[in-house]
């Protein structure tokens, strides 16, 4: 169920040109016939059938929500089925294209539906609308054959719609496969470089602002050299468990080697300060001797007027203060966040000293 409300945007995107192509295409015959046909009169029903179609047409294709275009797909066909065979009810010359009327929309219409419910839907109620509208006599003593057509045609869009929708959904759930396996880090299984860089470049394009946090294993060359690579990969799975563990973040991952970035969204400063200070705690208790370890972080703000370049050149800058300054902590506009909490001077009008002392970390002074 979870993988397939994943997919249905992806359906939908891949879906609806066509959608929209036969929909025009069978909108085109259904005004041509009411221009050609000798005996069709225009009236009321056929106006409103024909503003229904325009109206089922523009609104499928506007809509974002899955199951509204589903239905709309069905109330257009059976809508289309519907107008056709008025106005053959009201011709009995035109009575014999019934059969290959209902026949051509029964099979067509098999690629252009996402689940064979609604497939199995629309095609038995054109079969309907055939029996319904038969006059006898139109195809003499071979009414044993149209039963015929009948099944077979049902039959045959069946099999096109099952398969043709159940290699849709293959192809799409290996794409997101290779999609994850592309966007995933594979020692840590959180996302690598490039998928954090383009969650970063969609919230600098929505207009979105918050916090970039650049964050360093202290020592890591040395680790590694000292208690070899398997204790390094361990170390590096750890970090980014502490990652997942750590609520606030809008996305985290693996920038490369020992670094890594979180997003932060919105403008709130202390809860940008205090989800950095909560990371350290928890990624100093992660490890026992001789195995722990301790990361530097810098933060910084962006808007929709920054850039990412600019924005990772200063977290990254503000990160290497935090190594030039002892290790283990994190900076923010050039000064340490723990000391940037308590300055009245910034934060002070903002934020009540109880919000402070109730809501944010505090390191043990004795």
């Amino acid at each position: 169920m979870d993988k397939d409300l994943k997919l249905r945007p992806r359906i939908k995107r891949l879906f609806s040109p066509a959608v929209m192509q036969a929909e025009l295409l069978g909108g085109a015959a259904w005004l041509w016939v009411l221009m050609i046909g000798p005996s069709v009169k225009i009236n009321l029903f056929t106006c409103f059938l024909t503003l229904s179609l325009a109206c089922i047409c523009w609104i499928q294709h506007t809509t974002t929500v899955f199951c509204i275009w589903r239905l709309l797909g069905i109330a257009y066909m059976l809508l289309l089925a519907t107008g056709f065979f008025y106005l053959m009810d009201g011709d009995p010359e035109i009575n014999i294209f019934a059969l290959p009327l209902t026949i051509t929309l029964a099979i067509s219409s098999a690629l252009l539906f996402v689940k064979f419910l609604d497939y199995l839907l629309s095609a038995v109620f054109v079969w309907l609308l055939t029996w319904l509208c038969w006059q006898e006599g139109v195809y003499g003593e071979i009414g044993i054959y149209v039963w015929i057509f009948c099944v077979a045609s049902v039959c045959i869009g069946s099999v096109l719609n099952i398969s043709y929708i159940k290699t849709l959904r293959a192809v799409l759930s290996l794409e997101s496969k290779f999609r994850e396996l592309a966007e995933t880090d594979y020692l840590t299984s959180i996302p690598n470089r490039r998928a954090f860089m383009e969650s970063f470049d969609s919230l600098i394009k929505g207009g979105e602002s918050g916090y970039l946090i650049m964050l360093d294993i202290d020592n890591f060359k040395l680790i590694n050299d000292r208690h070899g690579h398997e204790i390094g990969d361990r170390i590096l799975c750890s970090m980014a468990a502490c990652l997942r563990a750590t609520s606030g973040s809008h996305c985290a991952g693996r920038i490369g080697g020992e670094e890594f970035g979180v997003l932060i969204t919105g403008g709130d400063e202390l809860t940008a300060c205090d989800y950095i200070l909560r990371l350290l705690e928890t990624v100093r208790a992660n490890f026992d001797p001789p195995y722990n370890y301790s990361c530097s972080a810098g933060m910084v703000r962006f808007s929709a007027a920054s850039t990412m370049s600019e924005a990772l050149s200063m977290a990254d800058k503000s990160m290497y203060i935090a190594k030039r300054n002892g290790k283990d902590c994190a900076y923010f506009e050039g000064q340490e966040i723990v000391s940037f909490l308590f300055d009245d001077s910034k934060l002070k009008e903002k934020y009540p000293t109880e919000t402070l002392s109730e809501n944010t970390y505090q390191p043990d002074t004795q």
